[in-house]
């Protein structure tokens, strides 16, 4: 009885897995459907034009980092950041995309692990 009990619990969470991973794959679609744009930009119009960024990593590097770091939404905002900085009155240089934030399961976003410590500071 107690096996076919497990059994039933790792069917339960194989199927919630399953679902979860076919949830991501879906919620990915418009962020992967920009870089494919992307990398067929970077591979056949890229080549044809004189390397002009002045950032590194690449304006296009970046979007596909960014879109695959952060998703679609906030990707494609640190994007057009990152476009509008292309201009002749920016020094460009080194601008990695930021990291990604952890959340807490309420929604808030992760603190420092030293806040109290410098709260009571």
């Amino acid at each position: 009885m107690k096996s076919a009990l497990h059994e039933s619990r790792a069917d339960t969470a194989e199927a919630t897995s399953s679902a979860s991973s076919a949830w991501k794959s879906v919620r990915a679609l418009p962020a992967r459907t920009l870089i494919f744009f992307i990398e067929l930009y970077r591979t056949y119009v890229s080549p044809l034009r004189m390397p002009t960024c002045r950032f590194m990593p690449t304006c296009s590097e970046y979007a596909v980092e960014s879109l695959r770091t952060h998703g679609v939404i906030k990707g494609l905002f640190l994007t057009v950041v990152r476009l509008a900085k292309c201009a002749p009155w920016h020094p460009g240089g080194w601008d990695p995309v930021p990291a990604r934030r952890d959340r807490h399961a309420g929604g808030r976003r992760c603190c420092p692990a030293n806040v109290d410590e410098q709260r009571s500071t």
